[in-house]
């Protein structure tokens, strides 16, 4: 039918952020380095380089919340955590869920003095 004529109008993508963490040796990449996509319909990627204290931060309380709130709903659906009140129940929640968080920190912290270890295998002795 003459007027039912689809168009395709072309918009720019935004582009995409992609985090990384930091080495601290001044970083191939520093933040804001903008890798251009060919065409226009792919994004471009930008670099967010997140230092590696704040990384191992990030995941132990991304852990901690994560043990939390599945503790507190395990407790609040089974009664498997004996409290006396919902306060009483987070307060033991938040305690049980540091051993959880407190081992994906070690985790980590094994990540990164193992790629410290590569980095420089002289200071440990493994040459």
């Amino acid at each position: 039918m003459p007027g039912d004529e689809k168009t395709t109008l072309s918009r720019p993508v935004e582009p995409v952020t992609v985090a990384i963490i930091g080495t601290g040796d001044g970083g191939k990449l520093p933040t804001g380095t903008e890798a251009v996509t060919p065409g226009q319909h792919a994004p471009n990627i930008v670099v967010q380089v997140v230092g590696p204290l704040l990384a191992i931060t990030i995941r132990f309380v991304n852990a901690y919340l994560t043990a939390i709130s599945g503790l507190i709903l395990a407790g609040m659906a089974t009664q498997i955590i004996p409290a006396s009140d919902f306060v009483d129940l987070v307060w033991k929640c938040a305690g049980l869920s540091v051993a959880g968080a407190g081992l994906g920190l070690i985790k980590d912290l094994i990540t990164v003095f193992g790629g410290l270890e590569k980095k420089f295998p002289l200071a440990t002795g493994s040459v």
